[in-house]
């Protein structure tokens, strides 16, 4: 009989409570049952079991039945949550179901908690047979670790180097009781493809078939490990900010490295990942291109941009109406829909300090607008007007930025470019009040807008 201690968790020390996966099928129930067999050396830490109902199957409701007395029975305290687990056109249903089944388990994993879930080396095998047959690199192959980050605590899976043949075992000597959820055996689906017709040939040829692949992918993932250090170690010096590169840094390492450091960023700042085609792309039409090109390539929500030498990542801008006037007394913040929000502090001007003055101002209604181009200001400290295209080029502010920052009129007068220029002639002279602007642009998960 295989050997079973979560104890032996790298984390457990700050494990407050373990979320257990329980379906109802004979993998979760061994978790479970073998959990509370435990339970006395957990030191008291809470347990729960989690069913999570899809609602895809007419059985659906008698499996969440079966769970609760099963859990019951164990003395665990039980929780059923239902998703709406319908794919979208063209989505994979397997692949729905587990994005919303993941979704459910994000939400609920708080702060110490650990979501134990029951793989085992079989689901490793299959994991990295259907990696391999997507073309996946050494971080796809990795397949499912023995523990990783999951929502504010920790995903484990505790069952992780056990085939499936001793949890069978186990349940028939504990006299357990399960159910076969009908889907698992639809060999339309991929793993269950491979599951029962490809395994059960490879396993007649190669006993030991399971373990070597699950051997694989744990050389794979201490090759992905390698991976990681390396473009990390990469990519910190070439950082130009939060989420900007220097392109030709970045071309300088070639282009193996280069798409290493790429792929690793994209990870480490939880962007979806691209898929091979779309990294190529990144790579000959962004990193490849010319200071002169504003090229842009996007995926899911991300763009990948180029200007000059930078290379600027995001999640994609959401349009916004240049056309659009608000106004503003400046005695609160002004938030502008989807861009950001203005706000002013009112400072004593010292001498080289420019700001907007107070007295001026007094009395005036001011206008936020965006730039519909030919626009001119002359900034404070400097002679003659500027047109505005050549103050954000000289500033480097990129293209696709220069419409989405908030110009101030008085009577028509352009008087301030967001926080970073303001008209000589609404300048505060030494001494005087004046107004200090500052724009803050909106931020959104996974990057900056």
């Amino acid at each position: 009989m295989f050997e079973f201690s979560l104890k032996n968790l790298p984390v457990f020390s700050q494990i407050r409570r373990f979320i257990v996966a329980y379906s109802g099928g004979l993998d979760s129930h061994v978790l479970l049952h073998m959990v509370a067999a435990k339970y006395e050396e957990l030191e008291n830490l809470e347990v729960v079991a989690v069913h999570i109902n899809h609602g895809l199957s007419k059985h659906a409701s008698s499996w969440s039945a079966h769970c609760a007395a099963q859990c019951e029975k164990l003395g665990i305290p039980f929780n059923s949550i239902s998703v709406d687990a319908l794919p979208d056109t063209g989505e994979s249903p397997e692949a729905a179901a587990r994005e919303a089944r993941y979704r459910a388990f994000t939400d609920l994993v708080k702060e110490g908690d650990c979501l134990l879930t029951a793989h085992h080396q079989d689901d490793q095998a299959e994991t990295l047979l259907i990696q391999l047959l997507r073309g996946a690199g050494p971080r796809g192959l990795a397949a499912m670790p023995l523990m990783s980050d999951f929502g504010k605590g920790w995903h484990a899976r505790p069952l992780l180097a056990v085939a499936r043949g001793e949890l069978e075992s186990y349940a028939k000597e504990n006299k357990l009781s399960w159910v076969d959820d009908e889907s698992n055996f639809d060999t339309g689906f991929d793993r269950n493809f491979l599951r029962h017709k490809i395994l059960p040939l490879l396993k007649k040829r190669f006993p030991a078939v399971s373990a070597t692949l699950s051997r694989s992918a744990s050389l794979c993932a201490e090759a992905a490990d390698l991976l990681a250090d390396s473009a990390r170690n990469d990519y910190r010096p070439m950082q130009t900010g939060d989420n900007t590169f220097s392109a030709k840094a970045l071309y300088d390492l070639g282009e193996i490295r280069g798409r290493n450091v790429l792929h690793q960023w994209f990870r480490d700042n939880h962007y979806p990942t691209p898929t091979a085609a779309q990294m190529q792309r990144v790579w000959e039409d962004v990193v490849c291109t010319s200071d002169e090109s504003c090229p842009l390539v996007t995926w899911s929500e991300v763009e990948v941009r180029r200007y000059r030498d930078v290379i600027y990542v995001s999640v994609a801008k959401k349009h916004h109406d240049i056309d659009q006037v608000l106004e503003w007394d400046m005695d609160e913040p002004l938030v502008v829909p989807g861009l950001g929000q203005l706000s002013c502090m009112s400072h004593r001007v010292k001498n080289n300090t420019f700001l907007l003055s107070e007295k001026l101002l007094a009395g005036k209604v001011i206008e936020t607008r965006f730039r519909q181009g030919g626009e001119e200001i002359q900034p404070s400290g400097r002679d003659g007007h500027h047109s505005l295209k050549k103050l954000f080029q000289e500033k480097g502010i990129a293209p696709w930025e220069r419409d989405r920052l908030p110009l101030l009129f008085v009577d028509d007068e352009l008087i301030a470019v967001a926080d970073l220029w303001i008209a000589d002639a609404y300048t505060a002279n030494a001494g005087d009040l004046g107004y200090k602007i500052n724009w803050l642009p909106d931020k959104h998960p996974g990057g900056q807008c």
